[in-house]
């Protein structure tokens, strides 16, 4: 018998010596969320020995639960939790010649989401979105992707990307290019140099500011709100840095803040993704992120579409959400596990 099996023998074994002094709903909620503890630490053990990630993100919520003044108020962050490591491992059983078709897959959505910003622009004008909730999201999926896109399909993906005009997703694009072409770094540097002196120089067309007419704008708006909540989120990290402030609590936060200090923060998420797990998950919730990126990192390989498209990923997290739409999240995390097969 494996030490796994040995231990769920020894938990059934154990299952009667639940306590329940009487019947009550109050007791059998307290027995309940012992067997989940139960559950969730051998659940710990088992998955540390091949992702340490999962562990470290299943030690949260087991040191979090007994101090929790609502336990079953984290039923939700961790069912969501227990989706991601079932979706890893099955992931990680699709047989590699499977991959390529489902790459192309993503390049038929990705396709068919450009042919919807297209039609949307001449239709209705303005900056137009595919069916993924808001342009930018379309934005980031489209960049996500453009590793796999061949030469004959840049065309319309560069389309769809230059109606949102999104900077993350171009920045995002561009190193995923130079991961692809190491010979094209020269020229991404140009490019880059000469957006910014735009920027900065702003001179005027019509009467309006060059990049004003792009369908995003010259605004740094956005820019900022998202910097004030990074400032926030490292300045009030530090009051709980071990365990964080709790999975959920990153919107009330930031609701919070932008009424106690009168200013303008985005709302709903933190637009950085480690900073968010850094506020909620705490020490521990950065070490499994950087237990993942180890995981991961370790098989990049340069010209590589799919290391390039992980890069793409990387970069679209440190200044949106992407991993927190199913959409996206769920590709970027078959990315991964494609990398590590």
């Amino acid at each position: 018998m494996t030490w796994p099996a040995l231990i769920l023998a020894l938990a059934a074994a154990a299952a009667p010596l639940l306590p329940l002094d009487y019947v009550s709903g109050r007791l059998l909620a307290h027995a309940r969320s012992l067997w989940l503890l139960g559950v969730l630490t051998v659940g710990i053990v088992w998955v540390a020995q091949t992702e340490l990630w999962l562990a470290l993100i299943g030690l949260c919520f087991l040191a979090r639960w007994p101090r929790h003044p609502d336990p079953p108020s984290l039923l939700p962050s961790l069912t969501q939790w227990v989706a991601v490591g079932a979706s890893w491992g099955l992931l990680l059983h699709v047989p590699r010649g499977a991959w390529p078709w489902i790459a192309w897959a993503w390049l038929a959505a990705a396709g068919w989401q450009c042919v919807q910003i297209l039609n949307n622009r001449f239709r209705h004008g303005g900056r137009q979105k595919g069916s993924l909730g808001s342009p930018v999201i379309t934005a980031l999926y489209l960049a996500l992707v453009s590793p796999f896109c061949p030469w004959w399909g840049w065309p319309l993906l560069g389309a769809g990307l230059g109606l949102i005009s999104s900077v993350l997703a171009l920045v995002g694009v561009g190193v995923g290019l130079v991961w692809l072409y190491p010979l094209t770094w020269p020229l991404a540097g140009i490019l880059t140099l000469l957006g910014a002196i735009l920027w900065l120089w702003s001179p005027s067309l019509r009467g309006r500011r060059l990049l004003e007419w792009t369908p995003r704008g010259d605004t740094l708006d956005s820019v900022i709100a998202r910097w004030r909540g990074w400032r926030l989120i490292c300045h009030h990290g530090t009051e709980r840095w071990l365990l964080g402030h709790g999975p959920g609590t990153m919107e009330p936060s930031l609701l919070r803040w932008g009424s106690r200090y009168d200013m303008e923060l985005t709302w709903g998420e933190g637009f950085n993704e480690s900073l968010q797990v850094y506020y909620e998950y705490g020490a521990l919730g950065i070490l499994a992120v950087l237990a993942f990126c180890w995981r991961v990192g370790t098989h990049l390989t340069v010209g590589d579409p799919w290391s390039a498209a992980w890069l793409v990923g990387g970069v679209l997290t440190m200044g949106h959400w992407p991993l927190r739409h199913a959409s996206l999240g769920l590709t970027f995390l078959a990315i991964s596990a494609r990398l590590v097969q």
